[in-house]
């Protein structure tokens, strides 16, 4: 006769997804690839990103909730000055405007500032068409562009 030995949860909370995405994104790949200053993709469901998001950028529990964030969106997040950043789609749209960031937007698109306080120079990413890219840059916006429709109930996380 089967017996019941544990019921598995019908619904994940944020603090539940932050505790298995923040200590794996610590322990594996901060020091696996951040560390060696390698480039790291992670696509995964909007509540595991909203909680990597919380705790990269600093956000407030009490804000978190009224961070929205856009489906299909590549977000970049610079961990030299710490700030996020959106790519360019040539669209002359501003991204702000054209996605919906909630009410917490402006923990994410705070200035980006350099370990000393400086203003970084190299804040601003713009891949238009009047910006010349290297191509291992050109490469990893292909793989971004192919990847979007990837599911996102999985995370998957590579280096490039």
């Amino acid at each position: 006769k089967p017996t019941l030995v544990r019921k598995l949860p019908k619904t994940e909370s944020l603090k539940d997804c932050m505790d298995r995405t923040v200590p794996y994104f610590v322990e594996r790949i901060a020091k696996d690839a951040v560390d060696q200053n390698k480039r790291v993709l992670i696509s995964s469901s909007e509540n595991a990103i909203r909680g990597l998001l919380m705790h990269l950028c600093d956000i407030p529990e009490s804000k978190i909730t009224g961070l929205e964030i856009p489906n299909g969106l590549p977000i970049i997040y610079d961990v030299r000055s710490k700030c996020v950043k959106l790519l360019d789609d040539g669209s002359g749209r501003d991204p702000l405007e054209a996605y919906n960031f909630g009410s917490a937007a402006q923990y994410l698109f705070r200035p980006c500032e350099n370990e000393d306080g400086t203003a970084d120079e190299e804040c601003t990413i713009n891949f238009g068409s009047s910006s010349e890219i290297s191509q291992e840059d050109q490469d990893a916006i292909d793989f971004i562009k192919r990847n979007i429709g990837a599911s996102s109930n999985q995370t998957i996380t590579s280096t490039f």
